[in-house]
């Protein structure tokens, strides 16, 4: 990902300011950590930063099966002890990461999102606190159990104004970027990929990359929207 709002890009463009822009680099800075926690009061003790005798460390817990995932933990891993934070990874079975994820219990994790042609869809996954629950409780979204009136406010918007008005959701949208990027309740990795293939020969009206209308892949309800707009060539 390159821009820490969280939007789905290049599709979601629109929506970009320039404070966002390109503001996630591919490397790691170990000066600009050193500059910012040096000022807050943190010293390196055994490579690692510390304050009041307390270490930056946290686990990222991650199915060991889930090699895409597992891999990208222990490189980031590897870049935060780099820059001088003890980030570990914890390598779980699938089916105990599932019920840590959801029940709350795990100190950071890497798990997909939602997705689709609106940003409201991403952003109603991770910030929406109705959908969150007790630690120790199953979630269905907002598994980090973030809880902001200012995110809620903005996810009210963007689901009942008129699509005829882009200027309330524009800035709707970019309040839920700006609360992505100043207190990173999720921290985006990766643009993932989701999977189709489709043949033209009889029929058209797919969703192409020039008319994203809907995500792609076979599932619902995505499928049963495509279908309304295929026709037989």
């Amino acid at each position: 990902a390159t821009s820490s709002s969280g939007l789905i890009l290049p599709n979601q463009s629109q929506y970009l300011t320039a404070s966002d822009t390109n503001d996630l680099p591919t490397t790691g800075d170990p000066s600009k950590v050193a500059s910012i926690l040096s000022a807050d009061g943190y010293t390196k003790v055994n490579g690692y930063w510390q304050k009041n005798g307390t270490t930056i460390a946290f686990s990222i817990e991650d199915p060991t099966a889930y090699s895409d995932y597992y891999a990208d933990a222990q490189l980031i891993s590897n870049q935060l002890k780099s820059d001088g934070i003890n980030a570990t990874v914890d390598g779980v079975s699938a089916s105990t990461w599932d019920t840590d994820v959801a029940d709350g219990n795990f100190q950071t994790a890497i798990h997909w999102g939602s997705g689709g042609v609106s940003p409201f869809i991403q952003y109603q996954n991770w910030l929406e606190y109705s959908l969150s629950a007790p630690i120790g409780s199953a979630a269905t979204g907002d598994l980090g159990r973030f809880h902001s009136t200012q995110a809620e406010a903005a996810l009210a918007t963007v689901e009942t104004t008129n699509p005829s008005d882009a200027a309330a959701l524009t800035s709707a949208i970019e309040t839920l970027a700006s609360i992505m990027s100043t207190q990173v309740p999720v921290a985006p990795l990766l643009y993932g990929a989701d999977w189709n293939e489709y043949s033209t020969a009889k029929v058209t009206g797919w969703p192409t990359a020039s008319n994203p209308y809907m995500d792609p892949s076979p599932n619902d309800p995505e499928l049963p929207y495509i279908l309304m707009h295929l026709k037989v060539s």
